[in-house]
């Protein structure tokens, strides 16, 4: 198998809602689409999601920067064997600095198409056997007003949904959590996000009346870079905190240990370096006994969602997925056809690559600018 281009789209999918959290209001999904192609024409397809927050990539940077030069590295590069590309993926993740969305990206596309080429399910890669398919993990953020929510809870009831999000930072964020909590009942697992809007002493008293709801953890109470107050919550209130702004590759992962900053990893693809470098995550959190929660961005497209599912079945350390299924009322159109994420039917992450359609046109639609790289 010869890598003979590499196509970029900038794509921009509006969403139906706008999402809102504390710190970010977000009305359309953008991403770099990654087509690998190869020198019979195979295309496999992977997915980067900057966030200046997280990683410091952005669109520009990815476009201009950080896409062109992985590009380099595999353009006109032959793989014999489906061992050959594996190791040739895991020493590039190990040259990889910070530009983690881009790395998942081509990984991604480069599994998928050497999955199709070779004939083997790119969760392979992971190195653990399949599992069963994870239960849907759902968010509410802000705009979902408050006199919404008895309804917008009841419809989740109905769904059978047992893992609930609630992006905090409102004003009336206990009565919040007091209708979510009494309209799912006791055997819902409820954690909260704060997005890390809070200084330590404002999340302190802010958490402690939120405790009586059976709080699992909260998500990034503090900013990514407050380790000190990441550990005066987990000691001042006794809630575990969930590390996701804060937590991008193992340096991050060795921070916050040393620091007693976390009780829980939260591993987004997208941030975390694909599935190479995710898994790195998982290990470490094992040796370390610490948790491991399973998330993904606003607004991805089919193509990250179904790698999480892929990652989440493999690693076998998830209760949920958190956004599994979130397309269908999220984004305006998915590139990828429908019912190839969410349908627990298929074989999930057993087909050749990611084992998903993407819809050519689709992308076309909503391409905003395009690169090809020879």
């Amino acid at each position: 198998m010869r890598v003979d281009s590499v196509h970029l789209h900038h794509i921009r999918i509006p969403l139906r809602t706008p999402f809102q959290h504390a710190l970010h209001t977000r009305r359309a999904a953008e991403a770099v689409i990654v087509c690998v192609r190869g020198d019979d024409g195979t295309v496999g397809y992977g997915e980067i999601v900057p966030r200046p927050y997280l990683t410091g990539e952005s669109i520009d940077s990815v476009l201009l920067e950080h896409a062109p030069a992985v590009a380099a590295s595999f353009i006109d590069r032959y793989f014999e064997t489906k061992e050959e590309l594996l190791a040739a993926l895991s020493a590039q993740l190990d040259r990889t600095g910070r530009e983690l969305a881009t790395w998942c990206g081509f990984e991604l596309a480069m599994l998928d198409l050497g999955g199709r080429v070779f004939g083997f399910p790119a969760g392979e890669v992971v190195g653990r056997p399949a599992g069963p398919d994870l239960e849907g993990g759902i968010v509410i953020g802000f705009e979902v007003p408050t006199e919404a929510l008895p309804r917008h809870c009841a419809m989740l009831r109905l769904g059978g949904k047992r893992h609930v999000k609630v992006k905090v930072g409102l004003p009336d964020d206990l009565r919040r959590l007091e209708i979510v909590f009494d309209s799912l009942g006791e055997d819902v697992v409820l954690r909260i996000d704060a997005n890390g809007a809070w200084s330590a002493d404002a999340a302190i008293e802010a958490l402690r009346p939120m405790v009586r709801f059976g709080i699992q953890s909260v998500e990034q109470p503090v900013p990514a870079d407050d380790l000190l107050g990441m550990r005066r919550v987990r000691e001042e209130v006794g809630l575990p905190v969930m590390a996701d702004e804060s937590l991008c590759d193992l340096d991050d992962a060795r921070r916050l240990v040393e620091a007693q900053a976390v009780d829980i990893f939260n591993i987004r693809l997208a941030k975390c370096g694909g599935f190479g470098g995710s898994m790195r995550l998982v290990r470490f959190a094992e040796e370390a006994k610490l948790g491991c929660h399973l998330g993904t961005l606003v607004g991805e497209t089919g193509i990250l969602l179904r790698a999480a599912e892929v990652f989440g079945r493999r690693a076998g350390t998830f209760a949920c997925l958190e956004g599994k299924g979130q397309n269908r009322f999220l984004l305006e159109q998915d590139i990828v056809e429908d019912g190839e994420t969410d349908d627990d039917s298929t074989e999930c992450g057993q087909s050749a690559g990611l084992g998903i359609t993407v819809d050519s046109r689709r992308i076309a639609r909503y391409t905003i600018s395009e690169r090809v790289l020879m």
